[in-house]
Order: C-alpha cells, then structure tokens, then sequence
C-alpha cells in the first residue's frame, strides 16, 4: 500500500478552516484503514484498556488539536470539561517545566485518559494511532524504564514506516498552502487552545497555532 501524496482534503488553494477540519476527521478514518491493513497479518499485542504508551511524549500538529477541541466541545457536558481543564493545568505546568529530552524520558499519563482509556479515541492525533506494539513485555519494559533510550521496544517496523510517511505527506501538503507546521505536544497545546480563543485566530490566519505550548524540534 502506498502512501498518499496529499492530503485527500486538500485543495490547491487554502480552505477555510472548519471545512479542514471536516476533512481532517475524514483522513483520520481513512489513516486508521491503513494502519488496520498494515497490520492485518502482523501479530499486534494491542488490546482495548492498555494504556502503557500513552504516558508517552505525545506529538501532535495544530489541526489535530483543533479538532480535538472541535469534539470535546460538541459532545461532552460542561463539567467533563472543566475536569479536563484542571488535568490540562496541572499537565502543561509539568511539561513546561522539561526540556523535550527530559518529557521523552519520563512517564507523564496523557490527561485525555480517563479510567486508563482514551477520552476522544474517535479524534486521536495520528502519532497514537500509528504505533502497534508485538510485545506487551518489550512495551512495559519501556513504561517501567523510560529513561533507557536504548531500549528496543516493540513497535511494528513496517506499519511505523508507512504510516509516518503518510504523516509527512499530508503535512506537506498543508504547509504549502500556507498551515501551521509546528510539531506541538498535545497536552500542552491543547491546554493553550481551551484557554487562549485566539489560538484559533493565529491558526485560521496562517499564524502559529499556540505561543506557550511545548514544541518538538524538527530537523
């Protein structure tokens, strides 16, 4: 299977950003048949209920919170959100307070976990969704030792591989017609777009998304 070239809900000229959003949610569906198909024949430990990679360093583009945003706002109850906001503070003044290198060698649970599942499963960034592990000892190995870098993990090559070119191809295509490109942490960020309306203002004007949220040098 190949990977696409563009974002199939990019034009050759910017959208608005709501319809984008609509699109983003349909190339989440379509991202999540890729990776079912790559991995059809692989022997993936991945169970409903596991969580041990989601205290992982969560990379996520602006888009990817915005629709997140999008949901949460949609769909649930005034105080699930306002219980949120309190895990978001709580997150960000942690994260904010680490180096990069230091986030990625520490467990920090994702704040969108609520009894060890994910809260917006449906709307998750694409770095959840292209990870599938084949050894769940290999993967609490890494949970219960996050500063060995070295560590092998237990990550499905191929699926990792295709998946993350279709990452870089859609964002490509997004930053041509002139999108945000900055890689955010999701926690972090997220924080910043509940509390900051004009995170949506600089992103919907081709800004940077999100001042205050921690980022991930890009080569």
């Amino acid at each position: 299977m190949e990977s696409p070239t563009r974002h199939p809900a990019v034009p050759d000229t910017p959208p608005s950003p709501a319809p984008l959003l609509d699109g983003w949610e349909t190339w989440l569906a379509r991202f999540s048949a890729m990776a079912s198909e790559a991995t059809r024949n692989a022997p993936i430990a991945c169970k409903a209920g596991c969580s041990l990679c989601c205290s992982l360093r969560v990379d996520a583009w602006a888009q990817e919170v915005f629709t997140i945003v999008r949901h949460i706002l949609r769909f649930w109850p005034q105080d699930r959100i306002e219980q949120l906001r309190v895990r978001l503070q709580s997150h960000s003044s942690r994260v904010l307070s680490l180096s990069v290198l230091q986030h990625a060698t520490t467990n920090i649970p994702c704040p969108l976990l609520e009894d060890g599942r994910c809260s917006v499963y449906s709307v998750r960034p694409q770095s959840c969704r292209r990870l599938h592990a084949t050894d769940v000892s290999a993967c609490k190995y890494v949970f219960e030792h996050p500063g060995d870098l070295d560590a092998p993990g237990s990550i499905h090559g191929p699926s990792y591989e295709l998946l993350s070119r279709a990452m870089a191809d859609t964002q490509n295509a997004l930053q041509e017609i002139g999108y945000d490109p900055t890689i955010y942490e999701l926690g972090s960020a997220l924080h910043e777009a509940l509390s900051h309306p004009d995170a949506w203002s600089r992103w919907t004007n081709q800004e940077h998304a999100f001042l205050f949220a921690s980022r991930t040098p890009t080569p």
